[in-house]
């Protein structure tokens, strides 16, 4: 949210120089960072003060860091203020426990990453300052319903004057009611209609009334309203009512409802061009007027019209006949104006509650999105921080363990296996992460293919196989179709497959069944995956394909993910023209989903040419591990343990492989030979690999400013792809890098040129 006020974080350490150290990691963030050396200064400070953020060492003199958190706790101003505790020393589990015991959002040890806590911080003021706007926003709302309520109380009070002073007036005319019945007549029409506007819910609800009351106080046979177009260049009669049931009327009911009349034409038509009453004493004399001939052959003689404004916007016109003549009276002109003037306010009145009203609609209905969006995006995080974390447990305890040295062989090569096991977890994770940034920002391409059906599933099932032997579950198989091969991207219809495969497994218990299914229509392909696990329950059916939803995303529960992949799922099928769909009669009963993708046939042409063009690739393809052999490559990255993990592979494959660990080194490598192929990191302190890439393409030909070049580095969104080919590299590969694809795209940048003999 964009905002021009700053949040206060409270920096609570009692050595100075961990309070300097936090305050120039936050500095950037521009939130207002306030020091105190002690328990009794924070207390002090947040007596008077709000903060957004407490950031609080835990050892500290006197009162130590959970004592204040208790402190803080008891004060209703400040027991939902976020704390993070920072420690160096209190690391065990009951210290952090007893942390987050006492309310803390999340507890630090000593070292810690800067990025993380400016990550945390940055989180925590933001959602300080939208709590702040919201508050502000309520304000706004609230004084704008005081003003409304202040505006309807001073129009109940014109409507009580205004009624009072009829009763008056009645009172006065009752003496003289043998010479004033055409002006009662008047008045009782205006309080009439001043009494159904007071009670009316809106103006359709009230016009029947309001033009009855002409036909009861003012003899009137004929009554109408005639409102603007959709346009506003045309008035059409949107209501009438009559005296009676005449049938002869019928003509002229029938030409009123017909007719739509502009500015000028007809009576309605001279009303809105002049924006004031119209009087007719005699309708078939009426100047410009369409309906004279219908108005005489029914007997209605005089008409009077009148304008209904909201403010200074025009709205519509009443207008009433009347079969006994009716001489022009000024009296009756005003009292008209007037009674327009008072529908005017009623509609202005309706039209301004109509419009709070949706107001308070629209900030309820926000205000729920937002906090059922900050919900999931919480329970999202959490959900992201224990998968990221857990195989990295993994990784970093074998890692500590084999550093010591003692492991004896078989150990060691279990060790091994966790941490790539562990590693290969948290990438899928990422790649996971990246597809769904990829879906969202429509950056993913789809790379369609002729693809044999039957293989293409017995594939994805051999992938999950092991998985299913170890826990004991049958996989079946059904092919009811006799359909050889369908037009898809085999790589991403594998990766739907795989992961509705996967779910299957993980959610089915021992000793269970997952059934695979191919069935063949007219107009689709439908492959059905079965399975008798736990179900998923009907409130969450409809919310199963959503991003980050689980059905369970508590602490205690049994199985991992992110929630993303059946989102991912929906995602690619629908990338296919296709559908993927769930079904499931309850907890405990098994669940089956059903991808439905258009059933394009080998034989199609498209396919037919698909298919050729895949042969055609493939035989250009280079084959992997021999096509390396003598091509000389420079490795440009600052992470040693990346440029000797890369330049061992590479030899192994058959490259003459040199590293360098930053831009001036890579420079003097390249003084010394040009390579053939270039490989370098984006992100390097100093000068960084777009620096490197636009000094290499500023060289002379000789000195190598066409050597290709290959980005590999941690940036792995679709955008940064495109800036690192703008800037001059051929090909860009996020880690962690695959080595066979890394030597694929090598091999493919190489292929015509020439191998240089290695001196």
């Amino acid at each position: 949210m964009e905002t021009n006020y700053q949040a206060t974080v409270l920096l609570v350490d009692d050595r100075s120089e961990n309070l300097l150290a936090m305050e120039t990691i936050l500095a950037d963030l521009g939130q207002n960072l306030v020091r105190a050396n002690s328990a009794r200064e924070a207390l002090r400070y947040l007596l008077v003060n709000d903060v957004a953020l407490i950031l609080l060492d835990v050892q500290m003199p006197m009162v130590s860091g959970f004592e204040l958190a208790e402190l803080i706790r008891e004060r209703e101003r400040t027991q939902h203020t976020p704390i993070i505790f920072i420690s160096a020393t209190s690391k065990e589990e009951q210290y952090i426990f007893k942390g987050y015991s006492l309310g803390a959002v999340d507890y630090l040890t000593k070292p810690f990453d800067a990025e993380i806590l400016k990550s945390k911080v940055r989180f925590f003021t933001r959602l300080f300052l939208q709590h702040q706007e919201i508050k502000r926003q309520a304000a706004l709302l609230e004084q704008t319903n005081a003003q409304l309520d202040t505006l309807n109380c001073e129009l109940e009070e014109r409507v009580h004057r205004r009624t009072l002073q009829l009763e008056k007036a009645n009172v006065e005319l009752e003496k003289e009611i043998a010479v004033r019945n055409i002006s009662e007549a008047r008045l009782a029409t205006e309080h009439a209609i001043t009494v159904v506007l007071a009670g009316a819910r809106d103006m359709e609800s009230a016009t029947p009334a309001i033009l009855q009351a002409f036909g009861e106080h003012l003899i009137a046979d004929f009554c109408s309203l005639w409102v603007l177009n959709e346009a506003g260049d045309e008035l059409t009669c949107a209501h009438i009512e009559t005296a009676d049931n005449i049938e002869s009327i019928e003509f002229f009911l029938a030409e009123c409802r017909r007719l739509s009349l502009p500015r000028g034409t007809g009576l309605p038509g001279q009303v809105w061009q002049k924006n004031a009453p119209v009087w007719i004493p005699s309708t078939a004399e009426g100047a410009n007027f369409p309906r004279a001939k219908y108005a005489a052959a029914v007997g209605l003689n005089s008409a009077v019209a009148f304008p209904i404004n909201i403010g200074a916007e025009f709205y519509g016109v009443i207008e009433f006949f009347t079969r006994r003549t009716l001489s022009e009276d000024q009296q009756m002109i005003n009292m008209l104006r007037a009674v327009g003037s008072e529908i005017g306010q009623f509609a202005q009145r309706k039209r301004v509650e109509a419009e709070r009203e949706n107001l308070l609609r629209r900030e309820k209905t926000l205000r729920e999105q937002a906090e059922r969006a900050n919900h999931l995006k919480d329970e999202f995080l959490a959900t992201v921080s224990h998968e990221l974390r857990t195989p990295l447990n993994a990784i970093l305890g074998w890692g500590k363990i084999l550093s010591r040295g003692d492991l004896d062989s078989d150990t060691q090569t279990s060790a091994w296996d966790a941490i790539y096991r562990n590693a290969r977890s948290q990438a899928q994770l990422i790649e996971d992460l990246l597809d769904t940034s990829r879906l969202i920002t429509g950056n993913l391409r789809l790379n369609l293919t002729s693809t044999p059906t039957i293989p293409l599933i017995e594939a994805a099932i051999d992938v999950v196989r092991p998985n299913a032997e170890a826990k004991g579950i049958t996989l079946l198989t059904s092919y009811d179709t006799d359909i050889d091969a369908i037009v898809c991207d085999t790589q991403r219809l594998q990766q739907i497959l795989w992961n509705l495969l996967t779910n299957a497994i993980k959610f089915t218990p021992g000793g269970g069944s997952v059934t695979v299914s191919l069935k063949h229509d007219d107009s689709a392909v439908k492959i059905v995956i079965k399975d008798t696990g736990m179900g998923i329950s009907p409130e969450f059916l409809p919310f199963v394909f959503d991003q980050f939803r689980q059905a369970d995303s508590s602490s205690t529960r049994r199985h991992d993910g992110l929630g993303l992949g059946l989102a991912i799922v929906r995602h690619l099928a629908e990338l296919h023209g296709g559908t993927v769909t769930v079904t499931s009669e309850g907890q405990g009963k098994g669940s089956a989903f059903t991808v439905e993708l258009p059933a394009l046939s080998a034989s199609a042409p498209l396919a037919e040419q698909l298919e050729a063009e895949r042969v055609a690739e493939a035989k250009e393809a280079p084959a992997l591990g021999s096509e390396l052999n003598g091509l000389r490559v420079l490795l440009v990255d600052d992470d040693t343990d990346t440029c000797e993990m890369l330049t061992f592979a590479l030899n192994l494959l058959g490259a003459d492989t040199k590293s360098s660990t930053s831009v001036s080194d890579a420079f003097i490598s390249l003084a010394e030979r040009v390579p053939d192929v270039l490989l370098a990191d984006i992100n390097m302190p100093g000068e960084d690999g777009y620096s490197l890439i636009a000094k290499l393409r500023a060289l002379s030909p000789e000195q190598g400013a066409n050597i290709p070049a290959i980005a590999i580095t941690a940036m792995a969104r679709p955008e940064d792809g495109e800036k690192v080919i703008m800037a001059g590299f051929q090909a860009h590969l996020p880690k962690p890098i695959d080595i066979e694809e890394l030597s694929a795209a090598i091999a493919k940048l190489t292929k015509n040129r020439e191998v240089k003999v290695a001196s």
